[in-house]
């Protein structure tokens, strides 16, 4: 609970999946409601088989790039931080044989 209220913990990337898992279910019911709007009036055209075809395929791989690129922002930061996770101690101890040697130094 901690790290949600300092925002340590990011919350964003869980909210950015289910924007997609909503996004693809509007797409799809949207190219379902075409298909069978389509099909009941039996007015079947190249138009409403590339409007089918884009709310079935193009919309939700469009979402999911999208979805992806916001999360690759989220993964740098993660790397990040874990990058700065595994150097600290190693920044502590160059302190830590500084010391000593300007220790014996004076001695």
């Amino acid at each position: 609970m901690n790290d949600f209220l300092s925002f340590r913990a990011m919350i964003s990337p869980t909210l950015v999946k289910i924007v997609f898992w909503i996004g693809t279910i509007i797409s799809f019911v949207a190219g379902a409601y075409a298909l069978l709007n389509l099909g009941l009036s039996g007015h079947w055209t190249d138009g409403s088989v590339f409007i089918f075809l884009t709310f079935f395929v193009a919309y939700p791989i469009g979402i999911r790039v999208w979805c992806e690129l916001t999360l690759i922002v989220f993964q740098i930061h993660s790397t990040l931080v874990d990058i700065r996770r595994n150097t600290a101690p190693a920044e502590a101890k160059k302190k830590e044989i500084a010391a000593k040697l300007r220790k014996f130094k004076k001695s």
